[in-house]
């Protein structure tokens, strides 16, 4: 039975082009790692690009103040599947992380963690900024200016091309001149 499997296996080795062991693989075959190799690093190059620099709400707050930029907040838990799905669907899209780390400063707060942060002169745990915001579900994005200031938030998981309307509406201070709904509508209007 033991010699049926090892020459099953040896035949199966051959079929998929692995030599057996101790013969080295024929040049012909070599290009094909190099091919994957290559393969991998542009994966790695991609996933690398689209990576962002998530902080602490402290310190995100600080950078924020001393770049003028302004703070993206994401609330989440670890057990919540549309968090961890805008991380990678929303968070992870090239023009969003390229808006993001371009104009925004970035903070994660788990929304059940005991852990303190510092927020408009009181030191509370993540969970009670969670509920100090408003939090009602998770994922819960909110924006603030860069001296700290609740601009707003939205609960639930946020597609990309809507996110990239909430990001740019901050971002250019469209906030300054008028509600989402005109800054959506002057959007309409130019298309």
């Amino acid at each position: 039975m033991r010699k049926h499997l090892a020459l099953l296996a040896s035949v199966s080795l051959l079929l998929l082009g692995t030599p057996p062991l101790g013969q080295a693989k024929p040049d012909s075959q070599k290009p094909a790692t190099a091919d994957k190799k290559a393969s991998e690093t542009q994966d790695k190059k991609a996933a690398d690009a689209t990576k962002l620099d998530w902080l602490a709400l402290d310190a995100a707050v600080d950078k924020a103040k001393s770049q003028n930029k302004h703070v993206i907040v994401n609330v989440y838990t670890t057990w919540c599947g549309y968090c961890r799905m805008m991380d990678k669907q929303t968070f992870g899209n090239d023009e969003v992380a390229a808006h993001l780390r371009e104009n925004f400063v970035l903070a994660k707060v788990n929304g059940e963690s005991s852990s303190k942060v510092h927020w408009q002169g009181q030191e509370m745990t993540e969970r009670q900024f969670a509920r100090a915001v408003g939090v009602t579900g998770f994922p819960a994005t909110y924006f603030l200016k860069p001296n700290a200031e609740m601009l707003g938030g939205v609960s639930g998981y946020i597609r990309s091309p809507d996110f990239m309307i909430y990001a740019k509406y901050v971002s250019t201070k469209w906030y300054e001149k008028g509600k989402l709904q005109a800054y959506v509508d002057s959007l309409r209007a130019s298309q």
